[in-house]
């Protein structure tokens, strides 16, 4: 057997993540193939945007926020800003992992007419913390983060 195939069971066998995040599984493409890499995208925080939210939504909808994007929750009054992508090792497209990996993302909540506002942390799967947020009597669960982590799909639901 190919001892770096090998070194993949153990490691998932055992438990143990080989490497940072996911990529300990990865499997090396065939030798006709270049292997590219990239490097991660620089996380910097993301301006604020001006103005208003460019969308409402009400509750049990879901929504689609791009980096620095903010949604308000009509009937709450409450505002929800996809501020950034915290970290992301999710399994990159076309390799194979011994787990999916996860993205966390940051969300600013806040509630304008009563001067309140908090930043939260949430995580694309339960291993790596929260998977929801409740803020104002609204609950805000992370549903998906596009491949890229320029974009977040939230579910807005009654808390």
């Amino acid at each position: 057997m190919d001892p770096k195939k090998l070194l993949v069971v153990l490691c998932a066998l055992v438990g143990f993540a080989c490497g940072a995040g996911s990529s300990a599984a990865r499997e090396q493409p065939t030798a006709t193939l270049p292997v590219l890499t990239q490097p991660a995208p620089a996380q910097q925080p993301v301006p604020k945007p001006q103005g208003k939210p460019q969308r409402t939504v009400e509750l049990g909808e879901t929504v689609v926020l791009k980096a620095g994007d903010t949604t308000e929750v009509a009937s709450k009054g409450v505002s929800i800003r996809f501020a950034r992508l915290v970290s992301d090792s999710r399994c990159a497209e076309g390799m194979v992992c011994v787990w999916e990996g996860e993205a966390v993302v940051e969300l600013t909540l806040a509630e304008p007419g009563r001067g309140e506002r908090t930043t939260a942390e949430v995580a694309s799967t339960a291993r790596g913390g929260r998977q929801s947020v409740e803020f104002a009597a609204c609950r805000v669960d992370l549903v998906a983060v596009g491949s890229g982590g320029d974009q977040v799909t939230l579910r807005v639901s009654k808390a």
